[in-house]
């Protein structure tokens, strides 16, 4: 007989040659094994959150010493974030002002940790404000936002440019991320 202990917050567990899962493990009954001979058993989960997971199994049979063995692995989260931005109006006339939206979202399993966004300004555009979920400041054509500490998987950040458009061009509003 063979037992795996499923570790705790795992799901989808799937296992190969009949294997029964009850009560947090694996049991396979091989019945009798020939001399010399063996047998390959798998169990395979997906974990449901960061952490260290310990897997362990253990053999006993009525003619032989029970052994165990055992295997432990790091699981960790990936962020994965997606940077959009979009302009609220377009085109706009020249002494018009228009608000450019920068939303940041964490796709991953993981906290994106200090995100700084910057805005970069044409010579045709004239800073009139920045607001969002870090304070930004202005200087020399560049709004630079105060790092964002942490962005839990699943969250959003959002911040917002407004500039005034001083001249006729075919602008382009860029933002950088690191």
């Amino acid at each position: 007989i063979v037992t795996d202990t499923i570790p705790a917050n795992v799901e989808g567990v799937q296992v190969s040659n009949n294997g029964q899962v009850a009560a947090g493990r694996v049991t396979w009954n091989l019945g009798t094994l020939a001399p010399n001979a063996s047998r390959t058993l798998t169990v395979s989960y997906r974990p449901s959150s960061s952490g260290n997971y310990r897997n362990e199994a253990r053999a006993t049979a009525t003619c032989a010493e029970a052994v165990a063995a055992a295997a432990a692995t790091r699981i960790e989260g990936v962020p994965a974030v997606l940077l959009e931005v979009i302009d609220l109006q377009d085109p706009i006339e020249v002494g018009g002002n228009e608000t450019y939206v920068i939303v940041v979202t964490n796709q991953g399993s993981a906290p994106d940790t200090n995100s700084r966004i910057q805005a970069h300004l044409e010579d045709s555009m004239e800073f009139v404000s920045s607001s969002g979920a870090t304070r930004g400041t202005y200087a020399n054509g560049v709004v630079s936002f105060e790092p964002l500490a942490s962005l839990a998987p699943g969250a959003k950040a959002e911040w917002r440019v407004v500039v005034k458009a001083v001249k006729s061009d075919d602008a382009r509003f860029r933002v950088v991320m690191n």
